[in-house]
């Protein structure tokens, strides 16, 4: 039986899960092949503009998400689906992974750089990894939330 506190626990990741989602899509068939149209003397400003502004909305929720993820793993014996949330967990991990090891390095770079054509390519290209880890993991919750609120 799964308690009050873990139904709220994973019905608040779900909320951060899919509003992650929804930013990625956006980001990934928006805003990051915007970087290749834009013109190349407006360039780095933006791109400075972008890591700025985009860490007060990415941040808080990321690390929310991962809080939250890890907290769960101390009530996760009380679900029904645990296989589902370890495979959600490591989604989690690899968005972390992407995230850290190329997202943030590729940004960085742009700045320094300027306009990179190929580095932008490359930029959305690995973007898919966490533009698809977040959409799986959002469907995994759903359907834990779902499952839990049936009769």
């Amino acid at each position: 039986m799964v308690d009050a506190f873990m139904k709220i626990l994973l019905l608040i990741s779900l909320i951060i899960s899919a509003f992650n989602t929804g930013l990625i899509w956006l980001v990934q068939l928006v805003h990051y092949p915007g970087f290749a149209k834009m013109g190349a003397e407006a360039y780095k400003g933006y791109q400075e503009f972008h890591m700025r502004s985009i860490s007060w909305i990415v941040g808080p929720s990321m690390f929310s998400e991962l809080a939250l993820t890890a907290f769960g793993f101390f009530y996760w014996q009380q679900l029904l689906h645990k296989s589902l949330y370890v495979i959600g967990a490591g989604f989690v991990l690899i968005i972390w992974i992407n995230t850290a090891f190329w997202a943030v390095p590729s940004h960085t770079t742009l700045v320094q750089s300027g306009q990179d054509q190929a580095l932008i390519s490359r930029l959305v290209q690995i973007n898919w990894w966490r533009t698809i880890s977040w959409t799986i993991r959002t469907c995994l919750l759903a359907y834990m939330v779902y499952d839990l609120t049936k009769p």
